[in-house]
Parts: structure tokens; C-alpha cells; sequence
């Protein structure tokens, strides 16, 4: 059923606990699992996205390095890469270019303010993706949250 997952990464404690339903995945279904960092050059000034990627990528080699190490110790095919763009533009991109079947990712990252329950990456992802998507909380804390269930099912495709 899914032989390619995707997890895009920010290195948060959601995006750890997407990793880690990916793994989950990937042993029922004997699933690939790709792992994204995408460095947002949204706000770069023209001509400067390579310098301060240069500058920055470190923290996402980091992030990166240490998720396909877990993956790799657990025994799960798993490649990592750091990307530039904007990131739910680069992250839907990847999915079509690398024959993903399921992206997973967390409800939140790093962004700070959400909107909502989802931060604006995730959001922005399933609005735009064609491949299915998969939600993960992004805190233990909100599974026991008093919140009401989502009635429309994200299917990947937009069938408004």
C-alpha cells in the first residue's frame, strides 16, 4: 500500500513523533522512508539563497543526520536530504518528483504561532498535495485534547 513515506522535518518534538509513526509505517508496509529539511528562502534577498544556506544549513544536517541515524539503528531503508524553497511548495514538489504514496507530518513545527491546530506548512501541504497526507499531533498533550474530530478526511486530492 505505502512503499514511499515522506517526513518533512523541522527537528521539533512533532516532527520527532512523525518520524516515529513513519517508522511504525514503514514496518507494516515495508516502507522507504524519506526525510526532508527544507531551509525557507522565502524572506531571502534575491541572489543570497546559496550564501545563507551555507550559513544555516548546519542545524538542518543535524536534524537530518540524526533522523536517519535513528532510522538506520532501527533497520529502516531511510535517506535524509536538506533542501531550499519554500517549504510546503518544496515539500509537495518532492512528494510528486520521488513517487511518494503518504506524507507524513506534524499538526506544528518551529513557526511558534499556530494557526489553529495546524501551522501553516502542514496546512499549506495538504491543501495543496495530491498525495495523501497523514496528520501527527504535534504534542502528547493534544491527544487527550477536548476537541472535536475533524469530520472531512484528507485524502490528498481536493474535491471541494
Amino acid at each position: 500500500m505505502y512503499k514511499q513515506l515522506l517526513v518533512p522535518t523541522d527537528g521539533s518534538a512533532g516532527a520527532t513523533r512523525a518520524l516515529k509513526h513513519a517508522f511504525r509505517l514503514a514496518e507494516r508496509f515495508d516502507a522507504t522512508i524519506h526525510v526532508v529539511y527544507v531551509f525557507d528562502t522565502t524572506n531571502s534577498p534575491l541572489g543570497l539563497d546559496n550564501v545563507l544556506t551555507d550559513v544555516h544549513n548546519p542545524p538542518g544536517e543535524f536534524v537530518i543526520e540524526a533522523a536517519v541515524r535513528e532510522g538506520e539503528k532501527r533497520g529502516y531503508p531511510i535517506e535524509g536530504h536538506v533542501l531550499k524553497g519554500v517549504p510546503h511548495e518544496t515539500i509537495v514538489e518532492y512528494a510528486v518528483e520521488n513517487g511518494i504514496d503518504l506524507i507524513v507530518i506534524a499538526t506544528r513545527g518551529r513557526s511558534g504561532i499556530a494557526r489553529g491546530m495546524l501551522g501553516s506548512v502542514t496546512e499549506n501541504v495538504i491543501r495543496r498535495s495530491n498525495v495523501p497526507v497523514l496528520t501527527v499531533r504535534a504534542r502528547e498533550s493534544d491527544d487527550n485534547a477536548d476537541s472535536k474530530p475533524n469530520p472531512r478526511a484528507t485524502s490528498g486530492r481536493d474535491d471541494r
